[in-house]
């Protein structure tokens, strides 16, 4: 399957607590390192780490481990907004061109992401682009409209898994896409594709996604262009958590 894990999942050495990484975020890893050796504000001279893939991976089970603990948690599994938690990995093992260092290696690193996100997206998934100029029916339009009426969403990193499933099922619309395009799911891993659903529309222009200290947000894009500079720079909103 292309959504769960292939190996057994990892069990720390008191042989209670289980961490699942589904193959989607395996294969968003791999493909950040793919990405990373086609960039152009990479240093291709220098290449890139195989370690990225590696590192990566550990920090990944470090966001995690971080969650569980907080929450008294046993069991968990890596979430799309995760991937944030890779840009140490990225920036430890990668050198720049001169253009990247002006853009700034954590921006850079968010982009490998976000192309990441983009690229694999519509292996799963109708591009959103097209759909949108398409004159067939939007399958993301409820999705789309629930956020022009003014609803958000916030996605804590340290969230429960409660409280994530909470936040990924308040959005109407998301799990029927999923289960018109993935073949049947279980719990877990129909909420990842229902997250992926949010950041891959993010990716394709059709919400806003702001990545704040503590959340991951999304919006309605337009209205999120209206925000105040103090917004923009995620201060007002670090305040409301």
């Amino acid at each position: 399957s292309m959504l769960t894990t292939e190996q057994p999942p990892y069990t720390d050495a008191d042989s209670r607590s289980q961490i699942q990484i589904p193959s989607l975020i395996e294969n968003l890893i791999e493909q950040v390192a793919f990405e990373a050796r086609k960039s152009e504000y990479i240093d291709q001279k220098s290449g890139v780490s195989a370690r990225l893939t590696i590192s990566a991976y550990e920090n990944i089970y470090s966001v995690i481990l971080r969650r569980m603990l907080i929450n008294g948690e046993n069991n968990a599994m890596a979430r799309i907004s995760d991937l944030y938690g890779l840009i140490a990995s990225i920036t430890g093992k990668v050198e720049l061109v001169y253009e990247g260092e002006l853009e700034g290696i954590s921006k850079v690193a968010v982009a490998l992401i976000g192309k990441s996100i983009r690229t694999l997206f519509v292996q799963y998934f109708p591009d959103p682009e097209k759909m949108k100029r398409s004159k067939a029916k939007n399958p993301y339009l409820e999705i789309i409209n629930w956020y022009s009426d003014g609803n958000s969403t916030d996605i804590l990193n340290d969230a429960s898994q409660a409280d994530y499933e909470k936040a990924i099922r308040s959005v109407p619309g998301l799990a029927d896409v999923v289960k018109n395009y993935i073949k049947p799911l279980d719990k877990s891993e129909l909420l990842i594709m229902m997250e992926f659903i949010l950041h891959g529309l993010a990716e394709f222009s059709q919400l806003s996604k702001k990545k704040l200290e503590t959340s991951t947000r999304f919006s309605d894009l337009v209205g999120s262009i209206f925000t105040n500079e103090k917004d923009e720079e995620g201060e007002d909103e670090e305040k409301r958590f």
